[in-house]
């Protein structure tokens, strides 16, 4: 039985929150501070373990009218995840359960998970993992009636977010 121990790579790693689901226009950020692992045994994902601090960067593409929410200052927003549970369904399915907090509001959120690479060079070992999901703005404290749009788009019922995490071997 091989087990196999790796951790989060923060410089390879990204967080993306879009505005629209069918548009390729992501919320400008970066990564403050993460942290994680991730356990393999006989070349099965058995746990993964993801936090991280976001920080919104106010952005001259958006634009705010009637705001009472998310992204409702022009200072910078932040953004925590700390993940509760990973649970593997098959080779294809895997969700992680954190809580996710926008707005000093946080909610327990379950995304899709997906083993998109795997590597072993020179004795150390690289896989790269995503993670998928989709939020509801008024779960935020984000009203549908508020007009927020970047580059003239305006945001969805729901907002999608993604991440890339790259995890390493010691």
């Amino acid at each position: 039985m091989q087990v196999l121990s790796l951790e989060l790579n923060q410089k390879q790693s990204n967080f993306f929150i879009k505005a629209r689901k069918n548009l390729a226009s992501y919320l400008k950020n970066t990564i403050q501070h993460s942290s994680g692992f991730m356990e393999i045994r006989n070349d099965v994902i058995e746990n993964v373990f993801i936090r991280f601090d976001l920080e919104i960067e106010d952005d001259h593409r958006i634009v705010r009218k009637d705001f009472k929410g998310f992204l409702r200052r022009s200072k910078n927003e932040k953004v925590h995840f700390e993940s509760l549970s990973f649970q593997r369904i098959n080779d294809n399915i895997s969700f992680i359960k954190g809580e996710l907090t926008i707005n000093k509001i946080t909610k327990i959120v379950e995304l899709e998970a997906y083993l998109k690479k795997e590597e072993n060079r020179k004795g150390k070992s690289k896989v790269v993992f995503d993670i998928v999901g989709e939020i509801n703005k008024k779960d935020f404290g984000l009203g549908l009636d508020e007009r927020i749009s970047i580059n003239g788009v305006g945001f969805g019922k729901n907002i999608n977010i993604e991440g890339n995490f790259e995890f390493l071997s010691n």
